[in-house]
């Protein structure tokens, strides 16, 4: 066991899992038992927010502890791995974590180009519905990763290929990507980055040094090749269709309508109900995977003293509004999982383990939480703020969250604000706004924006937006930070 003090840290997340996929989080379809564990033994904070609904850019928000703005990593090229990344004065949590004396491994989807801060990593890109070969892509190579691709062959010869094959099928297409994958659950991309990260923390039993392991697992986004048994887990006609499923957008920037008749050009219904239930089958392969991850920690002794956090770089619509995917500041899209157990070490005595927050919270939050409890300075240019006081009560969470994004094309800019009432969205080069009364309308069913009775209201979402913005500038720069 390490001799020091200071806690192991075990970061999990998911890719593109929206809030409401949890038992804990109420969802009474889904099956969770060890993350719905997990937040009985800590806490779940329920209104967590990502700081950019697209994968890169979210995930360098969680590195970093900076807004998008700050960071400048503000967009995704369709071709993944031409995406600009960090730049080089930009220092991560993990760096941080690594100068300290910790031993720090990473484990399966990062998307952080070029990863840094890591002593040990076996890695992977992303899932990517739209990668359907092997070779030759204008959108580059098939982002599961050479890595996984090595390990798959030398276990299952040729089934790197059958998987890409398989996304050329009329039967792919047909189903909205919703198919049982040709690559078992034994031999599966997650499965290969919990086993990676199973073994990394065996062989920490007798380490010297405290460990940081981020577990990175791929879905469940899209596409949504279930193995089975996770494919018929759930019955799609027990699902029911999204309670905004095709509700009107035409009062909100033109966008929104062009991706609702993508979806609409494609049939619906019952293949959106089959989307939905390998999402949900997905989401537990998930929570069967960190079942393992928790077992692990308990044999070797670690579970006590060790960090175990739980998120989602960003959820996904799903049908809600006719739209399905990320890239706008919806619910679905911005609002994710957050599960956090703290080390016994942490000696909180006012804690009591299975507390539900209603506290704002942004993911920006998770590297200075990581910081604190690592006993590692927390810098000036971090925007975020540890959330240990709310584990103990002591604090309240924000007023606002700050939410920003940019197209693949750089066509579209926007920024959101969202408080505990309201959510302000401003778009460029348009000029276009968004305005919705979350304690009147939660489904976002209303843009409120040119209604004359919020004025007032729309008014001070502006002004906030902008002194959130001004006061970030004040830790723009991190160089030497």
């Amino acid at each position: 066991m390490p001799t020091t003090n200071r806690p192991n840290i075990l970061l999990i997340t998911s890719d593109q899992q929206r809030y409401d996929t949890l038992g804990v989080s109420g969802n009474a379809l889904i099956h969770t038992p060890n993350l719905d564990n997990l937040a009985s033994q800590g806490i779940n904070f329920q209104r967590a927010y990502v700081n950019n609904p697209v994968c890169i850019a979210s995930r360098a928000c969680i590195q970093t502890g900076r807004y998008t703005h700050q960071h400048g990593v503000e967009y995704m090229e369709d071709a993944v791995d031409e995406t600009p990344g960090l730049p080089p004065w930009e220092m991560t949590f993990m760096e941080r974590l690594q100068a300290t004396g910790y031993h720090t491994a990473a484990f399966g989807k990062l998307h952080m180009l070029p990863p840094k801060g890591f002593d040990e990593m076996a890695l992977s890109g992303g899932q990517g519905a739209r990668w359907t070969q092997l070779f030759g892509s204008p959108l580059g190579p098939a982002p599961l990763g050479n890595a996984y691709a090595q390990w798959l062959e030398a276990r299952r010869p040729g089934a790197f290929a059958a998987l890409h094959e398989q996304r050329r099928t009329p039967e792919y297409k047909e189903h909205g990507t919703a198919v049982t994958s040709v690559i078992p659950f034994a031999d599966y991309v997650d499965t290969w980055v919990a086993e990676n990260t199973v073994d990394f923390l065996r062989r920490q039993r007798a380490a010297e040094r405290p460990f940081f392991a981020w577990c990175g697992f791929l879905n469940p986004h899209g596409p949504l090749d279930a193995p089975e048994p996770y494919d018929r887990m759930y019955d799609p006609q027990a699902i029911p269709l999204p309670a905004t499923y095709l509700a009107d957008v035409t009062d909100r920037p033109a966008f929104y309508a062009e991706r609702q008749r993508a979806f609409r050009n494609q049939p619906t219904g019952d293949k959106l109900r089959r989307m939905l239930a390998f999402y949900y089958g997905l989401c537990t392969m998930l929570d069967d995977l960190c079942g393992r991850l928790f077992t692990t920690l308990q044999e070797t002794g670690l579970w006590d003293n060790t960090l175990i956090i739980y998120t989602s770089d960003h959820g996904d619509m799903l049908g809600d509004f006719g739209m399905t995917g990320k890239s706008n500041f919806m619910e679905p899209t911005i609002h994710v999982p957050l599960l956090l157990k703290p080390p016994h070490s942490a000696n909180l005595e006012s804690f009591e383990p299975g507390r539900r927050s209603s506290d704002l919270i942004e993911l920006i939050d998770i590297a200075p939480t990581i910081l604190d409890y690592a006993g590692v300075p927390i810098p000036d240019t971090m925007q975020g703020v540890a959330l240990r006081p709310l584990l103990a009560d002591s604090a309240a969470g924000k007023s606002q969250i700050l939410c920003e994004y940019m197209s693949n094309d750089r066509s579209i800019k926007g920024k959101c604000l969202r408080t505990a009432q309201y959510k302000y969205v401003f778009w460029t080069p348009g000029r276009e706004e968004e305005l919705y009364d979350l304690q009147s309308d939660p489904q976002e069913r209303h843009n409120v924006v040119g209604d004359a009775s919020y004025r007032e209201i729309r008014n001070e979402m502006r002004t906030r937006l902008i002194e959130q913005l001004l006061s970030s500038e004040r830790a723009l720069h991190a160089w030497g930070a």
